[in-house]
């Protein structure tokens, strides 16, 4: 089931004060829509596409043989990879809180559950990017025109298969949302692994700004206690997590605990331009301990 009421409470109550998106909603909108043009541009410009229905599949403008075309894929799909260990080892789990498709279409789906008045739009926009993104895959593995030009049975394959992967993704996201996140996603086990601990991340950089309202806790979707990522005992085993996880490796660099911490301490535009208790982003150690001791005298 979804995380619960009292987060999508508070980011919708959030979002109407603000009478605008977040600015970390923007920049997942933006890079969603980039991650997925990509996605959809890969097979359709003749860059590179598997074609299970004809069996012409496609390298840089040539039709090979599939065993050719898995080879030519082979490399670039390795160094894909690299680079997102590295980047993920380095600076942290960025990729899964603004560019895994599932978590965004998660947070869409929380958005809807809050948006009562326009639920019916807000559903009808779920299911539109999860026909999007199933759409994406079957682009990758077969010509769309199989849709229209293929047999019968062609047809029902690909349409089968089509509605499967987006009504699959739409059920995800709907009945389980980011708990899938917090507790089954193999590829955050994965991530959590690489980014044990990293130089980027939440902190507590202005404490005496802190309220102690716990409202960066009830938000955020790993179950963490964002003020305290490197104080905090460990989070429990949970589903595929467990144990010897650090709490820094858990977080997914979301900014949710940040969005919520602006909004509760900031509500006129005079004290938007304050600092709040939360940021993300490179730690600064010493500009926090700084900041303590100054509290303490």
């Amino acid at each position: 089931m979804p995380l619960g009421t009292v987060r999508e409470l508070l980011l919708a109550g959030l979002g109407r004060a603000r009478r605008s998106p977040h600015r970390y909603t923007w920049w997942r909108i933006g890079i969603g829509t980039l991650f997925t043009s990509l996605v959809l541009a890969l097979p359709l410009s003749g860059l590179f596409h598997f074609d299970l229905w004809r069996g012409a599949h496609t390298v840089a403008g040539e039709t090979v043989d599939f065993t050719t075309a898995a080879k030519r894929f082979a490399f670039p799909f390795l160094g894909i990879n690299v680079l997102i260990l590295l980047a993920t080892r380095f600076l942290g789990r960025y990729l899964c809180g603004f560019v895994c498709p599932v978590g965004s279409l998660a947070r869409l789906f929380d958005w809807a559950r809050s948006n009562r008045r326009h639920a019916g739009l807000a559903r009808a926009a779920c299911a539109s990017v999860a026909l999007l993104l199933g759409y994406a895959v079957l682009a990758f593995w077969c010509d769309v025109r199989v849709l229209v030009e293929g047999t019968p049975l062609a047809r029902a394959l690909a349409a089968g298969a089509w509605l499967a992967l987006s009504g699959g993704l739409y059920w995800l996201c709907a009945r389980i949302g980011l708990a899938f996140c917090q507790r089954w996603c193999p590829s955050g086990v994965y991530f959590a692994v690489l980014a044990h601990e990293g130089p980027t991340g939440i902190e507590l950089a202005h404490p005496q700004a802190c309220t102690d309202c716990g409202a960066c806790d009830s938000v955020c979707p790993m179950d963490l206690e964002p003020r305290r990522l490197a104080q905090a005992a460990p989070r429990e085993e949970r589903g595929w997590y467990g144990e010897g996880f650090s709490n820094a490796s858990l977080c997914i660099r979301c900014g949710d605990c940040v969005q919520v911490c602006e909004g509760v301490n900031a509500r006129t535009r005079a004290e938007l331009l304050q600092p709040v208790a939360l940021r993300m982003g490179f730690l600064r150690t010493q500009d926090v301990t700084a900041d303590q001791e100054r509290e303490r005298a």
